[in-house]
């Protein structure tokens, strides 16, 4: 078995390197007794207000539609979309839907 090649000095550097630190200590600057700069206040961004809508008490429901029944309803998403220029969710859709069912 052939001998490893350079094991002392790797060994040497590494451990001159560890006494050596890092970062090089700064000195420790004399604290001044000025007068603090008075920073002024970020300018407030106004909001519209918007009509706040009430909140409505809804609750999770998990339904399975079949791939068809689905892929109807995101056709309807899309071409909803389309017309309003704005994202239509297909359960917005489907909520539309179940609301003019007239249980």
């Amino acid at each position: 078995m052939k001998a490893v090649k350079g094991v002392d000095d790797l060994a040497a550097r590494l451990t001159s390197a560890n006494a050596t630190p890092l970062v090089a200590p700064q000195a420790a600057a004399a604290p001044t007794m000025s007068e603090p700069v008075p920073t002024p206040a970020p300018a407030k961004r106004e909001r519209k207000i918007a009509s706040k809508k009430e909140p409505v008490d809804t609750m999770q429901l998990t339904i399975r539609p079949t791939r068809a029944l689905n892929a109807r309803y995101v056709a309807a998403a899309a071409k909803r979309s389309q017309l309003e220029g704005r994202v239509v969710t297909v359960q917005e859709i489907m909520l539309e839907i179940l609301e003019k069912g007239g249980l």
